[in-house]
């Protein structure tokens, strides 16, 4: 059965493989983050949840030691029609959809916002904590338009299912401390796509990844801290995390359901770390 894709996931995908060609030879220095990588690992399960796949944006990590010094970043996302409309990182499309451009803090420089990517200068890309695992652990995949009659892809490396719970656990974490500064309406989504890498990928492997992270000095520190946060969010049925995937769900799945799944997923994985 073909799978029918919510509009806005189909005008991001588009987008993102127009940053991926405005990038041209620093392609080899991005990596696929966010919702859609997440999606690429849950292709598998996605049929078996009422709460499609969605998103409206494309994330895009890079890696500034393999980024090449020409074409400057901005100016090659400019040229292929986008608008650097909140710097650093964040470019728009006319249509509405946008690319984030980001470094993991770790390997970002100096500044608290803008990573420092020498001639790319500070507004290409943010800074953004518990990315540092995707630099460690990805694959190149075959990333496909989901336009049904456009027969356009690229090859893109795209970060590891633990990697990205790690980087979906920090952001959780920083939204809960900062509600202030943060998009609240967003925590359902993101509790529910860590749901899905859970569900879909085998304990064992995200377990041998996680060891993978803990034993590379720049994701170690990062991947011990969101363990933590993880244990405390979904853990438990009492976990602000769990809390936050029945309300993604509310309405489409059996709430109780979610809880036991979520809770045995989370209990099952943080006992396969520590042994």
């Amino acid at each position: 059965m073909e799978t029918s894709y919510d509009q806005h996931y189909i005008d991001a995908r588009e987008t993102l493989l127009d940053a991926v060609e405005a990038l041209g030879p620093h392609i080899d220095a991005a990596i696929l983050v966010g919702a859609q990588a997440v999606y690429m690992h849950t292709e598998s399960v996605d049929d078996s949840f009422a709460v499609a796949p969605f998103t409206y944006d494309a994330d895009i990590g890079l890696d500034p030691e393999r980024l090449e010094d020409s074409p400057a970043i901005v100016d090659a996302m400019c040229r292929a029609g986008f608008r650097l409309t909140l710097p650093p990182g964040t470019f728009m499309k006319d249509g509405g959809t946008q690319v984030d451009l980001m470094v993991p803090a770790a390997a970002g420089g100096s500044g608290r916002r803008g990573a420092r990517l020498g001639v790319h200068g500070n507004k290409a890309a943010r800074k953004v904590h518990g990315l540092e695992g995707t630099l460690v652990s990805h694959t190149r995949r075959k990333i496909s338009s989901l336009v049904s009659d456009e027969d356009r892809s690229c090859i893109l490396k795209v970060a590891g299912p633990a990697a990205l719970l790690v980087a979906k656990v920090h952001k959780i974490g920083e939204r809960l401390e900062d509600p202030v500064g943060h998009r609240q309406e967003q925590l359902p989504k993101d509790a529910f796509d860590i749901y899905r890498l859970l569900s879909a990928i085998d304990t064992a492997e995200l377990a041998e990844e996680f060891g993978l992270l803990r034993s590379h000095k720049i994701s170690s520190s990062v991947t011990s801290e969101a363990l933590s946060k993880f244990r405390s969010l979904f853990g438990s049925r009492s976990g602000i995390g769990t809390t936050l995937l029945v309300n993604s769900v509310r309405g489409l799945e059996d709430p109780n359901f979610i809880i036991e799944s979520s809770v045995a997923l989370s209990q099952d994985l943080l006992q396969a770390i520590a042994q």
